[in-house]
């Protein structure tokens, strides 16, 4: 198991998808639901890193980000083997420019 660290811009972006979702779309059991889905990924990515690919951008995959698919969403995290641990770095939409955000 990696230590996980969790960026506060992880967090903001996070949280901005499921208050977009629950106030704005009305949909509040999709956004505990999309809440759930990211939970259990961030707990896989512990479990195992490697598990998912690098980003397919060469720019961003040459800077380490890997990233895992949760419904639309795009969760970004870098692993650092000599301590064990995983940098959850963001929580994107999918269909936003990604190379701007990272």
């Amino acid at each position: 198991m990696y230590k996980t660290i969790i960026s506060d811009v992880f967090e903001a972006d996070l949280d901005s998808a499921l208050t977009y979702i629950e106030t704005e779309l009305f949909n509040a059991g999709a956004a505990a639901n999309l809440l759930d889905r990211s939970e259990e990924t961030v707990a896989r990515i512990a479990e195992n890193p490697l598990m998912y690919p690098l980003y397919h951008d060469e720019n961003i995959a040459a800077r380490g980000y890997h990233y895992a698919v949760v419904g639309n969403f795009l969760i970004f995290y870098k692993i650092n083997e000599a301590e064990k641990s995983v940098f959850i770095a963001r929580f994107l939409y999918g269909g936003q420019n990604i190379t701007e955000q990272l």
